[in-house]
């Protein structure tokens, strides 16, 4: 993300701040798949694709908190539970632009959504 894709609406510092501790969440989501499921195939279609990513957006909501960059803000704010709501679970279709996941949650809800994972493909669980 450059600040030159941005419009001029965010300032070169805070840009520099963004992309060193945040993440897209559109990115991040993407990076979430194909790590917690080992996938390396294109899916279908654009559609697919969406709900994927809704549904790792989701997923990771629960273990990490996601932000939006307000415009003029010098922070991403976090969101509440009622917007991550209206955002992931009732927007049709979901638009994750604008959302954003710290690097270093990432990487932790990466990892426990990885454990979960695993724990629920243990051989000897019904």
């Amino acid at each position: 993300m450059s600040a030159d894709n941005k419009k001029g609406s965010v300032t070169a510092g805070v840009q520099a701040v963004l992309d060193a501790d945040f993440v897209p969440l559109p990115m991040a989501t993407a990076m979430a798949y194909f790590d917690i499921t080992g996938e390396r195939k294109v899916t279908g279609s654009e559609l697919e694709l969406a709900d994927i990513s809704r549904l790792v957006a989701i997923a990771l909501s629960t273990v990490a908190p996601i932000y939006r960059m307000a415009d003029g803000a010098a922070r991403p704010s976090e969101l509440s539970a009622a917007e991550i709501n209206t955002a992931l679970f009732q927007a049709r279709p979901v638009n994750l632009t604008g959302l954003l996941i710290r690097r270093a949650d990432l990487e932790r809800a990466i990892v426990t959504l990885k454990e979960a994972r695993a724990s629920f493909d243990s051989p000897g669980r019904a």
